[in-house]
C-alpha cells in the first residue's frame, strides 16, 4: 500500500510540475476538425461530403483571419470539385479567390486551374496556366511530376503525342521510389495513351496494364474502368480478338460504381464493335 501511495503522489507531483498544453480556441478546433474530416472523406471517395467539410473549414479559417488555413482549404475544395467532375465550379472558385502569396499554394492553384481548363477543353487557357506553373516550379519542385503529367495531358489534347510521351516519361522517372501510387498509375496511363496516339499500340499495352495493376491495388473504380477502356482501344487498334472483353470489363466496373460517363463510353465502344462485325457479347 505504501508503494502504491508513493506512486500516486509522484504522479500528482509530476502533473503539477508540468506545463499544461494550452487549449485550442473552439473556432480553430472546429476548423481543424472540419478539414481533417474532409480529408478522410476525400480519401474514401466521399467527395460530396468532403466538399461540404472543406467549405466549412475554409469559412471557419476565414472568420478567424487565418489566411494560410483558408487558402489550404480553398485548394482542397477546388480539388474536390474537380474529383466530382465539376470543373467549371472549381475554376470559378480559383478565379474568384487569391490563392495567397506563398510559392507552394500559388503553384498548386495554377496546376488545379490548368486541370480544370483541360477538363473544359480550354486548351489555350490551360497552356498559359502551365507556362506560369513551369516558371514557378523552376528546375525542380515537389510538384514537378504533377506538372509534367498536366503538360503531357495538354500535349495529347493538342495532338502532340511525342511531346506528351516525353512529359509522361519525365513524370514517371520523378515518381520512381516515391511511394505516390496514384500519380505513378496516372503516369503509366498517360504513357499508354501517348504511345497509342503516336501509333505504337503494341508498346502502349504494357503501360496500360501497369496502370491497371496499381489502380486495382488502390481499389479505385473510376481509374480501373478508365484503364479497361484504354486497353480496349489498344486491343482494337492491334486487331486483338479480346477487344470486346476489355470494354465489357469497363462497363461492368462502371455500372457497379455508378460511373455514368464511363459506362456510356463503354456501351458506345461495344456498339461500334458490333457495327464492324466483331461480336460485342
Amino acid at each position: 500500500m505504501r508503494a502504491k501511495s508513493i506512486l500516486v503522489l509522484a504522479l500528482i507531483l509530476a502533473g503539477c510540475g508540468s506545463t499544461p498544453k494550452p487549449a485550442e480556441p473552439p473556432r480553430l478546433r472546429a476548423a481543424l476538425e472540419a478539414e481533417s474530416d474532409g480529408a478522410r472523406r476525400y480519401s474514401r471517395g466521399d467527395f460530396s461530403m468532403a466538399e461540404r467539410r472543406f467549405d466549412e473549414a475554409m469559412r471557419l479559417f476565414a472568420s478567424i483571419d487565418d489566411a494560410s488555413g483558408r487558402t489550404r482549404n480553398l485548394l482542397h475544395l477546388a480539388r474536390t470539385r474537380l474529383a466530382r467532375g465539376h470543373a467549371e465550379a472549381a475554376l470559378d472558385l480559383l478565379n474568384a479567390a487569391d490563392p495567397g502569396a506563398g510559392p507552394g499554394p500559388a503553384l498548386d492553384a495554377l496546376l488545379l486551374k490548368a486541370q480544370a481548363q483541360l477538363a473544359l477543353a480550354r486548351d489555350a487557357d490551360a497552356q498559359q496556366s502551365l507556362v506560369a506553373a513551369a516558371d514557378r516550379c523552376g528546375a525542380a519542385c515537389p510538384q514537378a511530376a504533377s506538372l509534367h503529367l498536366l503538360q503531357a495531358r495538354a500535349a495529347l489534347a493538342g495532338k502532340r503525342p511525342q511531346e506528351a510521351l516525353a512529359h509522361a516519361d519525365s513524370a514517371l522517372k520523378l515518381l520512381r521510389d516515391s511511394g505516390e501510387a496514384i500519380e505513378t498509375a496516372n503516369a503509366w496511363r498517360m504513357i499508354a495513351a501517348a504511345r497509342l496516339a503516336g501509333g505504337d499500340a503494341a508498346g502502349a499495352l504494357p503501360a496500360a496494364e501497369a496502370a491497371l495493376g496499381i489502380d486495382r491495388r488502390l481499389a479505385l473504380p473510376e481509374k480501373i474502368a478508365s484503364n479497361w477502356l484504354l486497353i480496349g482501344d489498344i486491343r482494337r487498334k492491334v486487331g486483338a480478338g479480346d477487344t470486346a472483353a476489355a470494354y465489357r470489363r469497363a462497363l461492368e466496373v462502371a455500372d457497379a460504381a455508378r460511373l455514368g460517363d464511363i459506362a456510356a463510353s463503354a456501351t458506345q465502344a461495344l456498339a461500334d464493335l458490333g457495327k464492324t462485325g466483331v461480336p460485342a457479347r
